[in-house]
């Protein structure tokens, strides 16, 4: 667990957030500032999505993590993704994150929400299997703006066995593409992408 400094807590007491979800942040967030100007349209891995939509979905997900830290209804339609971005995507997260982590209190992490693939779990522990998330999508902008883009093996190793877990619900609710096929000798980043139906060959 990592421990983050939350504002609203007298006398900053720390509260317990998942590490691996705050480290997955910073690696998203590294190549989302890092981005090229002219690079936003650039179309991603994901069909009819560019960079700019990667980057818009992945703040509104935050933006769920904060709704649902703070107890509040989630809204039924998706939003705009390239709306949520804004005008600047990097600053839009910034002020995002900063928002939802305030919302991370120890009451909010132990509260119990229903995913939408049908099971029920706390959020702290929803947190520590959301690098799953964060780490497709950071390919998936990394791809876009031309970066190369490598995850350290002790995060996207249990990204991995998340994924196993996962996929097959995420296939029959239709949230999950359908898996790649990669080489007996593939690494573990690329066996996260296959199973997210991201071609092995653009790794």
């Amino acid at each position: 667990m990592g421990r983050v400094p939350h504002a609203g807590v007298p006398g900053g007491c720390d509260v317990v957030i998942p590490e691996q979800f705050v480290r997955a942040l910073d690696v998203f967030e590294g190549v989302l500032v890092a981005v090229p100007a002219d690079r936003w349209l650039s179309p991603s891995p994901c069909e009819g999505w560019a960079g700019v939509d990667v980057a818009g979905h992945v703040i509104a997900g935050l933006l769920v993590v904060e709704m649902r830290a703070a107890g509040r209804a989630l809204p039924e339609n998706d939003p705009d993704w390239r709306e949520v971005a804004g005008d600047d995507p990097p600053a839009s997260w910034r002020e995002v994150r900063a928002r939802m982590t305030g919302e991370l209190t120890p009451e909010a992490l132990d509260r119990r929400i229903l995913l939408g693939i049908g099971i029920t779990v706390t959020l702290r522990n929803w947190l520590a299997e959301y690098p799953l998330e964060l780490l497709v999508h950071t390919w998936d902008l990394a791809q876009a703006a031309g970066l190369p883009i490598v995850f350290d093996a002790d995060l996207v190793r249990p990204a991995l066995e998340t994924a196993r877990r996962m996929a097959q619900r995420g296939r029959e609710t239709g949230m999950v593409g359908p898996e790649v096929a990669v080489a007996g000798e593939a690494d573990d980043q690329a066996r996260l992408l296959a199973l997210f139906g991201r071609s092995p060959a653009a790794v």
